[in-house]
Formats: structure tokens, sequence, C-alpha cells
């Protein structure tokens, strides 16, 4: 089976679960309470938060463990426009993730505006600027990747702007950890992350926050910030994942060249296809790729039967193409949308499986255009 689908979730790795296993048979214990055993696990729970703070150049009092960067998102939100500027307006860019955008017009409301952007899903910087000279501000909010196009957005020049005007620039970092240098977001006011996208365990992440932030009520936890029992075993393999992942970012970079190739084969195999974000900077395992003809749950249904999976794009917006933000901001059409097909790698994933996964689109193809032939369907 070749894995394609891996901005949408990762394995866990190896070290990480025997990690979690061992932590999970000996270190269940509650940290908030009073007994030796506990106390164990708190001690080793706050060393794991020490650790995962240097890793990501933040003080330890700034991070809290959440169950992802979807809750944290949400967090983010809630507490600017309920402490922020009175009559504050949000900015975002046109698109972002789910967990950014419906918290973002739940709590802003009419007070929100998006960046502009090019065809080529970026962020223009420098008109984004002028929108921060002439505007009420409370919140800045630009993902670090985008999770469908892995186009690399201007993120931390954005940063360093919002903070010169006082400005809280929130980064959803979820694309970029565990891919690139995770300890370069210390511009940032707040910023997420989520272990399962980095061979971590599923229901657990961070948000980083240079200010007080209650997530939520109902016990001390987290310092007073998120109420709730902490998941001691899910944090330690979290932390050996990313320390994984770190080790690997070398070698990572040096895997862009199976991507473009893969990309250079298909265009000229499957003339008429379209990368897109090609023009830009780019997470090294993420393509987007617009097919010229039939709809992508045949391409994907038809690659899932040679056992390789691929997707449409956002696990959290499958479906619903005509919400889709990226849809919308690339000016594409209904019709293209649907031939949308992300590819996306990660650790697993060799030089020889992108190789296989180019002749499977060739032959795909092929099957396509047969059944077409034969079919007497008139296709307007």
């Amino acid at each position: 089976m070749a894995y394609f689908d891996n901005n949408a979730t990762t394995p866990i790795g190896q070290n990480a679960l025997q990690v979690y296993k061992s932590a999970l048979a000996n270190d269940w214990s509650n940290p908030s309470s009073p007994y030796r055993s506990a106390s164990r696990v708190r001690a080793k729970l706050e060393c794991a938060r020490e650790e995962l703070a240097l890793d990501l150049g933040v003080n330890k009092e700034e991070l809290i463990f959440t169950s992802g960067a979807t809750e944290a998102n949400n967090s983010i939100f809630a507490h600017v426009a309920s402490n922020g500027k009175k009559g504050g307006r949000c900015i975002l860019s046109p698109f972002e993730h789910p967990s950014i955008i419906e918290p973002a017009r739940h709590w802003f409301q009419d007070r929100l505006a998006y960046m502009p952007a090019d065809a080529s899903g970026r962020v223009d910087l420098d008109e984004t600027e002028q929108l921060l000279n002439t505007e009420n501000i409370s919140l800045v909010s630009l993902m670090a990747a985008n999770n469908e196009t892995g186009v690399i957005q201007p993120w931390n020049e954005l940063a360093e702007l919002c903070s010169e005007k006082g400005i809280f620039f929130h980064c959803d970092a979820t694309q970029w950890i565990g891919k690139l240098d995770s300890s370069v977001f210390s511009t940032c006011t707040s910023f997420s992350a989520s272990a399962h996208k980095f061979s971590g365990p599923k229901g657990l992440g961070w948000l980083v926050s240079k200010e007080p932030i209650q997530l939520q009520l109902g016990g001390q936890q987290e310092k007073g910030s998120r109420g709730g029992t902490e998941n001691y075993p899910a944090i330690a393999s979290m932390l050996v994942a990313l320390k994984d992942a770190n080790m690997e970012l070398a070698e990572f970079s040096k895997r862009v060249e199976w991507r473009d190739q893969f990309e250079q084969n298909i265009i000229n195999t499957i003339p008429g296809t379209i990368v897109l974000g090609k023009k830009n900077p780019r997470l090294w395992n993420t393509s987007m790729i617009l097919l010229p003809e039939f709809d992508n749950l045949s391409w994907i249904g038809k690659l899932d039967k040679r056992g390789i999976s691929v997707s449409t794009g956002s696990a959290c917006s499958v479906g619903d193409v005509l919400n889709s933000s990226l849809v919308s901001s690339m000016g594409l059409s209904l019709k293209e949308a649907g031939r949308l097909v992300r590819i996306s790698s990660y650790s697993e994933e060799k030089e020889s499986d992108w190789q296989s996964l180019d002749l499977a689109f060739s032959h795909v193809f092929q099957e396509l255009k047969e059944e077409a032939s034969r079919s007497s369907i008139i296709s307007l």
C-alpha cells in the first residue's frame, strides 16, 4: 500500500508507538493526584513541557497542551474576540483551514476581512500591510503552509509587522511542524500544531501563546488555562515523534526532487495537467494537481484499487467543494474543483513510491479514457 495522504494524517512512528505503549502501561496515574505515582507522572509531564518548549524556542509557561490544532485555533478567536480591542477587526488569508475560518466567522461576523492573495495561492504581503495601516485590527491569522497546495506563506514577515503595530498574530503551523524547522515561531503571538501530522498520536497538540488564555473551565490543569486531565502518554509519544522528525529535516528537504520529478512526468504523460502553486515555495512533500479530464473521485477510486491512497484535498472539507476556501481564493470553477487531487508524502514514502505513483496515474488515465470511449453517455 502506497500512502500519499499524509497531510490528512500520518501513521504513528515506531519509536513514538513504543513510548506510547510504555507510558500507557506505567505512567497512567492522574498527574493532579497527591500520591507518589501521580507525582512522578506530573514531574515527567513538566519535563516534557520544558523539552518541547526548548525545541520550539519558546518559554515553557507559554505552552499549553491541547487536543490538537482545531481546539487551539478555536480558543484563540474566542479569546481575542472577548478580550481584544473594542470593535476590532480580524484579518485572515482566504485559504485558511476550516478550524480558523469557521470560528473567525462566528466570533467576528461582519468584522472579518480577507488578505489579498495571488492566483497561485500566496498572500500578497504588501497589500496586506496596507490593510494593517488602514483598519482597526484586533487579530491577524495566517497559516504557515497551506494544507492543500503546500504553498508556504509569508507568515514570519507578517508576524513581525503585527508585532511592530501591537496586533495579535496567530499562526496555524500544523502543516509546517515536523517538515521544516519548528524553532522559528517565536515572532508569533500564538501558534498551534497537531501531533498526528508528524507521526505522533491523534487527539493531541499544543497552543503556544504569549498572552495568558483560558481555553476551557473545570480544573486547574495547565496552570489553570485548560481544565481536564492531561494525557501524559500521548504527550510523551508526541515529543519522541517530533524529535525523530527534526532529526530527518535535512533528509526531508532533499525529497523535493522526488516530488518535482513526479509532477514533471505527470505533466508530460497527461497533457493539460496543472500543478497548483508550482511557482511558489512549497512544502517538499505536497503536490496539488488539477487534472484535465475525469472527476477526482474516479481517479482516487482507481488508484485505491491499485493500493495507492491520495485525496481530493483537506480532510475537513472533502465533499464540500462549494465552500472550499482554496477553490474560491484561486478562482477555480466548480468543475475544475472536481478534478483536483492532492498528493502528500512523509517519512515512510521512498523515491520508488513516487515513481510507482507516476506510473499508476498514467495507467489510470488510459483506463478512464477507454471507459469513456465505450460509454454511451454524452458529457456536456
